[in-house]
């Protein structure tokens, strides 16, 4: 099966790994990529949010498809979040032996009896999607198209992430690009002083 195009020839060198990952973090951490330790919490202290160095191939046209299904999404969460029957049938369940998910559907009702503080709702969905590489069998493709993978209300306090990952990876980018334009510089350089060295002789 193809790859889809990189715009970095990869895997990248340890001593490229050795110079662009310490700027990468100091770059996130100064732009908002931060957070506090889990396991050794401080409030004078951040550390790195997951981020990955290096930006993934993704194709426009599948990338249009998805922004373009969102509002449909969107909807669809705002309907289900607003169907108290429907979210009492099908958590029920749930609410029994898991207690995050029954103080959550706790609070839920409890808003819903006290009634709404104000008219508009604000609703911060993820959308999590992968491309699928194979579809069928016999296909031989690079992919046929993207999945939706999960859709997530509670785990966007990171919001910020998604804008913040492309300008990481525009820095990461800009710097890789830089180091290779010099390595190539220095090549030349060198083959032309060599080239000269040796007409000399």
């Amino acid at each position: 099966m193809s790859k889809l195009n990189s715009s970095i020839e990869t895997p990248l060198s340890e001593s490229v790994l050795a110079d662009i990952i310490p700027k990468a973090k100091d770059y996130a951490l100064m732009h908002g990529a931060g957070m506090r330790s889990r396991t050794n919490f401080s409030e004078d202290s951040l550390i790195n949010a997951p981020f990955a160095l290096l930006p993934s191939s993704f194709p426009r046209k599948e990338f249009e498809k998805a922004v373009k299904i969102q509002p449909v999404l969107n909807e669809l969460i705002h309907r289900v979040a607003h169907s108290y029957s429907f979210l009492k049938e099908t958590l029920k369940n749930a609410c029994e032996v898991d207690d995050f998910t029954n103080k959550l559907f706790n609070i839920y009702e409890t808003v819903r009896a006290e009634g709404p503080a104000q008219k508009l709702s604000l609703g911060l969905v993820r959308s999590d999607m992968m491309l699928e590489s194979k579809c069928l069998p016999d296909d031989i493709s690079t992919y046929c198209c993207w999945k939706q993978i999960e859709l997530n209300t509670i785990a966007s306090g990171f919001g910020w992430l998604g804008p913040l990952s492309a300008e990481i990876h525009r820095f990461v980018l800009m710097c890789l690009f830089k180091l290779e334009s010099e390595s190539r510089f220095l090549i030349t350089m060198f083959s032309l002083f060599s080239c000269n060295s040796l007409a000399s002789i």
